[in-house]
């Protein structure tokens, strides 16, 4: 083969490099032509790999002609150059794929002459054409005009941009991977063959635009922001949201500057920039508020809520405070602010706009706090709706919200938290809203308000049925149970106190021990303690004892007479029964007062408890074990643990105490200590008690 021709540039000039590149096309011609067909699949697939190798090592042109043109190889001249060239490797990538990853395009310029044409959009095994491969790792415009022209040249295709638009596995074209990489130069020339791939959108809904964010090669953004887009053809991630999310505050002022379409974007629902500031508490964009952008804090999103209702719905003040002065209308639902902040129960917001200084003077603020929604619903209602204690709270403590507004269903908020604190159960939030609420509207009537007889028809007969049950008398049977079963309660605690009275803690003074004047007198009189239990245990006495007597006479005449007396003796039996519990208590701390934490346990314990009975008597028992029901039982369970605990503990203790107390009685028994004049040492009063038992004394 002849290669005798030089391959060297000898002065750089334009001249000697088309030389060069006639002589090495010269010898690539030549190769081809001598190549012998049918060769061993495996002698060329050897071949490729040697050709590889020096792609991959960065060599120059100079030595992949070398192996082409090698005259002391013999086997040369049966090479298939033809197919050596059209190999494909491992990852289905070829020569040219190879070629286009590198920086030198001398020998791509070869390759791309003398590769078939379906190795121009061939695409490895992950999808990546030799574009591909140039975007990711060489970036060289140079390469990529290369692959561009030959493709478009290609025979039978309709799309001239076809390799322009291939995209891989992920969805990525070459324009993607160019700007992921930060190939500024590569971008631009992307771009100005064919702008379509920058509207696209790859497997991860990003498109070049979205993808500019993750790089901070300003060169790059020039390159894309520059051009005259159509914000309405971008596919995928909005960019313009995608630099709030990162923070990219040189972006955001960037794509304003450029092109407002593109700054106007809204996500899949429908909210601009300042709802997603909003949401994400980003305080930086609302610095970007200005007369031009404006307009965008009117536009609702797809549930029509403004950016300052998504600051109310997740509490931002600050928000609030500047959105309120260009956007202040109700959302899709006919909510305002305030509307918002009760449903959610934003109680910062609540406050905020109850106790702002320019609610009266602002039309518009003032007319928020009883303004209803489409639903006829003021926020006391939403507040209600939702179980918003604490916003409900705020809103009836201000002047000028008025709880006996109705809604579409001639429902008032108490009728709402009413409903839902039956549909579910007990819950402690819907119990504090209705309570909230109902001491609002405390002697408004049982219908909170005169005027919803005019607004339902129903309302008056059911007005007259509550007024009737409540005049008309249960018979006397059902009474007579009500007296019966409250006179067992009543018997009861008198017999226990009357027992009291003569059993009481510490005993009284014998005749044998005590004086003259103390003989039968409590022996711990003195102690405050015991005085605190003769006094409760006489209150419960007489309570219980006038109870008694007041439903044994009632029962003797008419049933209006047993229902008033029924009622009179509610107050003397809630007496009794805490005063009962009081004597209990101290008695038994008296008896325990030996073993100090034994005493301890059971006074805290028993004031809790006598805590808990006295809640329920005045906020009546099943509204107060519904609301603290739960948390009497954790405490319960505590307090159970704590006790068995100490118990073990102190048990422990004792019975190691008692084994020393035994040894030493055992010890005691069996040699007694003797006194100086040999006699034992024993005490007088033993000894006087039995010479009393051996001696009785005659009668």
């Amino acid at each position: 083969m002849e290669g005798e021709l030089s391959i060297e540039v000898e002065d750089g000039g334009m001249n000697n490099l088309i030389k060069n590149w006639r002589g090495r096309r010269e010898i690539m011609n030549k190769a081809l032509a001598a190549s012998a067909g049918g060769q061993d699949p495996e002698k060329a697939y050897e071949r490729a790999r040697k050709l590889a190798r020096v792609i991959d090592g960065g060599d120059k042109v100079d030595e992949f002609l070398s192996l082409i043109n090698d005259l002391n190889d013999p086997l040369l001249r049966y090479t298939d150059w033809s197919t050596v060239l059209n190999s494909r490797f491992e990852g289905n990538e070829s020569l040219l794929h190879m070629a286009a990853a590198t920086e030198n395009d001398d020998i791509l310029r070869l390759l791309v002459d003398y590769v078939g044409d379906h190795l121009i959009t061939a695409q490895d095994d992950r999808g990546n054409t030799p574009l591909h491969w140039v975007a990711r790792y060489g970036g060289s415009t140079g390469a990529a005009e290369m692959l561009i022209h030959r493709a478009r040249g290609l025979p039978n295709v309709e799309d001239k941009n076809l390799l322009l638009r291939m995209k891989n596995k992920w969805g990525n074209t070459a324009l993607h991977i160019a700007v992921h990489e930060g190939h500024a130069n590569l971008v631009r020339y992307l771009l100005s063959e064919d702008l379509e791939p920058v509207y696209w959108k790859n497997a991860s809904e990003k498109s070049p635009l979205y993808l500019a964010l993750e790089t901070y090669d300003s060169a790059v953004h020039e390159a894309l922001f520059s051009h005259s887009l159509e914000p309405s053809r971008i596919e995928g991630l909005p960019p313009i949201h995608g630099a709030i999310i990162r923070s990219r505050h040189d972006l955001f002022d960037l794509m304003l500057k450029k092109n407002m379409e593109l700054f106007a974007m809204t996500d899949s629902n429908g909210g601009n920039v300042f709802h997603l500031a909003a949401h994400l508490n980003h305080a930086w964009v609302f610095e970007f508020l200005r007369p031009e952008t404006e307009y965008l804090t009117r536009e609702p999103d797809m549930n029509g809520d403004l950016p300052i209702h998504i600051a109310s719905k997740m509490g931002y003040v600050e928000h609030i405070e500047k959105l309120r002065e260009v956007s202040l209308l109700p959302n899709g639902q006919g909510k305002n602010i305030l509307h918002i902040a009760a449903k959610y129960g934003r109680v910062s917001v609540v406050r905020y706009i109850l106790s702002h200084p320019i609610l009266g003077k602002n039309p518009i603020l003032g007319k928020m706090l009883n303004a209803a929604d489409d639903d006829g619903n003021t926020a006391l209602h939403l507040a209600a709706m939702h179980s918003q204690p604490a916003a409900l709270i705020d809103l009836l403590r201000t002047d000028g919200i008025l709880p006996s507004i109705f809604n579409n269903e001639c429902l008032l908020a108490v009728d709402i938290a009413r409903r839902r604190h039956q549909a579910e159960g007990y819950n402690i939030r819907h119990q504090l809203a209705y309570l909230a609420l109902a001491c609002s509207l405390a002697g408004k009537g049982p219908l909170g308000n005169q005027e919803l007889l005019l607004l339902r028809a129903k309302a008056r007969d059911e007005e007259l049925s509550v007024v009737r049950s409540r005049k008309s008398m249960p018979s006397r049977d059902i009474v007579k149970d009500y007296i019966n079963s409250r006179m067992v309660v009543a018997t009861l605690v008198a017999t226990v106190s009357f027992a009291a009275g003569f059993a009481v803690p510490g005993g009284f003074n014998g005749s044998d021990t005590a004086s003259k004047d103390e003989r039968g007198m409590a022996t711990m009189l003195d102690n405050r303690m015991f005085q605190a239990f003769a006094i409760c245990n006489t209150i419960a006495m007489f309570c219980s004892m006038t109870v008694v007597v007041n439903l044994i006479w009632a029962q003797t005449v008419d049933v209006d007479v047993l229902v008033a007396a029924f009622e009179r003796t509610t107050l003397p039996l809630q007496i009794a029964l805490p005063a009962m519990s009081t004597a209990f208590l101290t008695g038994v701390t008296l008896t325990a007062g030996k073993l100090p934490w034994l005493a301890n346990t059971i006074f805290y314990l028993g004031l809790v408890f006598l805590l808990i009975i006295s809640f329920a008597k005045l906020l009546g028992g099943p509204i107060f074990f519904e609301i603290f029901g739960h948390p009497l039982r954790r405490l319960t369970f505590w307090l159970i643990l704590a006790y068995i605990y100490l118990g073990r503990v102190e048990t422990y203790i004792y019975d190691d105490d008692d084994a020393k107390d035994n040894r030493r009685e055992k010890k005691t028994f069996a040699s007694p200590p003797v006194d100086v004049a040999g006699e034992s040492r024993t005490d007088d009063s033993a000894k006087a008690k039995c010479e009393d038992a051996l001696h009785p004394p005659s009668r």
